[in-house]
């Protein structure tokens, strides 16, 4: 729509002339019924022109536009199937020459007038219209991209004066900065960012007055743009994740051990075998594993068998608990312990018990073994391998053995002394590698400042008499001197078999 002030083309929808800003009379919003052309009646004798009549008022009652109009479009959609429909001009009294009789708009004519309703404006939708170009009229379609690095998204105003669209940045990097990048690019070039998710700028075209702060101006096919960039939001503050308890130093006691090991007088090469593993960190975790494993079949390599049991057990505990442990990714309870405990002496029992079958021998061993998490220890055994505890109040065996003469002892039968006289005292019915599945015990204890740990074979304990050991826990605090002096005092007792021992305290300093 040509301005009637300036000559300047403007946009059919505006109020005002976006070039000097002068009133233009715009298109009714409303379709205006078109009314065809009605032939003129055989012309008749006519009076005076000081007496033609008013115009009727059927014609008064249809509203005529001054101008010649097409049907109104909104928003510049064509309707389908119209290009343009042209009205006529009803004339009025004054235009009428003389002697021409008023025409009267025909009531069967009028009722026939077609009226054509305009569908409302679609919403913008992105186009495929290349970069660069920009439609003739109106404003840039969504999708259109300007300036070579932003893309229209959204229109959000459109007045004479200007329109503001909302654009997403291709290039700038949303974490430094950088605008070197190509619309392209994963990744900033500059410091290697995502640039996902691209930033946003508000676009002013060919605004009369230019915005009061912007980030850049550029010119494209005639029309003039103003950009200020968004701020990228802040992201959302990831919930609070609940205040993880304070960790709580715990008292953890000492430990101080000591192990000896010897063949024995009467023995010529040793199948026992002894082994320990210590960790305490930062007074926050102590985790201790002591094993005795007394081998058997003489000549048939019992002491592959304690050792190969001594050592599966060791590396089962280390996956299952000691590593988890130590690095902090899980927490056992007291029956999970013995589970794995008990578990660990299963696989070693099926290991020992394969390579007996592979080599055709007897080997089998007997393990007595304590795990000591903290202040809590966790003692197990199998066969007559035992576990004994030493403190203020004396010497209590804590394993019981899977011998024959401990039923003996149990039934009453005989008497607890009579089994280091008892001829059948060798006779076990269960040890590791003897049979596919073997039964362990595992028995609980609280240490507490003090408290001794003496694991040993039945090389010591047959030999040395509970009251011998007591007289040695009594008379030697190192656990090493300790250890030895029991050896020593086995073999003075004769040394039948091969000697093991370690010995544990639990201590404050």
């Amino acid at each position: 729509m040509k301005c009637p002030s300036c000559g300047r083309d403007n946009r059919n929808e505006a109020d005002f002339c976006a070039w000097c800003g002068a009133a233009i009379q715009s298109t009714p919003e409303t379709p205006v019924a078109v009314v065809p052309a009605v032939p003129a009646p055989t012309p008749e004798p006519v009076a005076p022109a000081e007496e033609v009549p008013p115009a009727t008022e059927s014609v008064e009652a249809m509203p005529v536009p001054e101008e010649p109009t097409v049907a109104p479009n909104s928003g510049d959609v064509p309707v389908p199937g119209i290009e343009s429909i042209p009205t006529k001009k009803l004339p009025s009294p004054g235009d009428l020459p003389a002697g021409d009789p008023p025409v009267e708009a025909e009531s069967d004519a009028a009722e026939a007038v077609p009226v054509v309703e305009v569908a409302p404006e679609p919403v913008a939708e992105a186009t495929d219209a290349p970069e660069g170009e920009v439609p003739d009229d109106g404003p840039l379609a969504v999708g259109q991209v300007i300036g070579g690095r932003y893309r229209v998204v959204e229109l959000v105003e459109a007045t004479p004066e200007e329109n503001r669209y909302r654009a997403i940045d291709l290039v700038r990097c949303p974490s430094c900065g950088h605008e070197g990048n190509e619309p392209d690019d994963a990744y900033c070039e500059e410091c290697g960012a995502g640039l996902e998710p691209r930033g946003h700028a508000i676009v002013v075209e060919r605004a009369i007055r230019a915005p009061q702060t912007f980030d850049e101006r550029f010119v494209q096919a005639d029309r003039e743009y103003y950009v200020t960039a968004e701020p990228m939001p802040e992201p959302e503050p990831e919930p609070e994740a609940p205040a993880a308890p304070e960790a709580v130093s715990l008292d953890l006691l000492n430990l101080v051990w000591g192990q000896a090991t010897d063949t024995g007088i009467e023995r010529d090469h040793n199948e026992d075998y002894v082994d320990a593993w210590l960790h305490v960190h930062a007074n926050e975790i102590s985790l201790a594993l002591f094993i005795v494993a007394d081998g058997l079949g003489g000549q048939d390599s019992g002491e592959v068998a304690s050792r190969m049991a001594t050592e599966s057990v060791w590396h089962t505990l280390r996956e299952s608990l000691w590593e988890p442990l130590v690095r902090g990714e899980a927490e056992f309870g007291g029956a999970e312990i013995e589970t794995l405990i008990t578990e660990a002496i299963a696989t070693a029992n099926q290991q020992v018990y394969d390579a007996r079958t592979a080599r055709n021998s007897q080997m089998s061993t007997t393990i007595t073994m304590a795990l000591l998490l903290n202040n809590t220890a966790y003692i197990a055994n199998v066969g007559d391998s035992r576990t004994y505890l030493w403190n203020a109040a004396g010497l209590r065996q804590i394993t019981k053995d899977h011998s024959l003469v401990q039923r003996l002892v149990d039934t009453q039968v005989i008497k607890k002394e009579e089994i280091y006289s008892h001829p059948q005292r060798n006779l076990i019915y269960q040890c590791i590698g003897d049979r596919p599945e073997v039964q362990s015990d595992v028995f609980v204890h609280e240490l507490v400042a003090d408290d001794r740990l003496i694991l040993c074979s039945d090389g010591l304990w047959e030999m040395v008499h509970d009251e011998g050991i007591e007289d040695v826990m009594l008379s030697e605090m190192d656990p090493q001197t300790a250890c030895e002096r029991l050896v020593k005092h086995a073999n003075l007792a004769g040394g039948e078999d091969n000697i093991s021992v370690t010995v544990v305290r639990a201590t404050r300093d």
